[in-house]
């Protein structure tokens, strides 16, 4: 009996578990949806396309004169070039003296000068044409306003009266072949204010390059160049 002594007291009795009744609330009412008036949509305006500004040359603004005529060939290139290459280039027109200008028909003998004499580094960079006399130099020789001048390329057979002839074959007045020559004249004047010789020999495009450029920057730029196609030499 001893052994029972220290058995656990039995759990006590408890009442069974009772739960309250829930009050029953009212009835709900649900009021129907009211119609609204008729909805008028606008059609959303019409945006220009959005520009893409992976081409900073094409927002780039014009180069100022007094800035441009101290930049070198290293420091343009940094932002990208439009245009770059070597090419003879002389400024304004032949000096004729008096008995050219008064006796054409006597004195009709072209003046012409080697490409070796007048060699130069050309750079075109938004609205300026830079002309070195090395691709090292520090600021360039000339400085080519687009606007100021129209583009035209001068025919061989037919060169403008008042521009050099570059290299001229032997027995002829004529320029070397590979030699495309462009003429670049004031708007205002008509002049000749500079010429600008490429030799094709090696890149049969090169000239055409140089114009196409020359005629999207000048119309990007506020001016038109009056340009003519060019011929591919043989």
């Amino acid at each position: 009996m001893s052994a029972f002594r220290d058995l656990a007291s039995p759990a006590p009795r408890v009442e069974a578990a009772t739960a309250d009744e829930v009050d029953t609330s009212g009835s709900l009412t649900v009021e129907a949806a009211t119609p609204s008036g008729s909805v008028r949509v606008e059609p959303a305006p019409r945006v220009e396309p959005a520009a893409l500004y992976d081409d900073p040359k094409k927002f780039a603004p014009p180069i100022p004169r007094a800035e441009a005529s101290h930049l070198s060939v290293a420091s343009l290139r940094g932002s990208g070039a439009d245009f770059e290459g070597e090419a003879a280039v002389i400024k304004g027109p032949v000096q004729k003296n008096f008995f050219k200008r008064a006796l054409p028909f006597l004195f009709d003998e072209r003046d012409f000068v080697s490409y070796g004499e007048v060699a130069r580094f050309v750079f075109v960079k938004g609205n300026c044409i830079f002309v070195y006399g090395q691709e090292t130099d520090t600021s360039p020789l000339y400085l080519i306003e687009m606007q100021e001048v129209t583009v035209v390329q001068e025919d061989p057979r037919k060169p403008d009266k008042n521009s050099y002839t570059v290299s001229p074959r032997v027995n002829t007045n004529e320029g070397r072949e590979s030699l495309v020559t462009l003429l670049l004249k004031d708007r205002v004047k008509g002049k000749l204010a500079y010429q600008i010789s490429f030799d094709t020999s090696k890149d049969k495009g090169m000239a055409k390059r140089f114009l196409d450029v020359v005629s999207v920057n000048s119309k990007r730029y506020g001016s038109e160049v009056v340009t003519a196609s060019v011929v591919t030499k043989k």
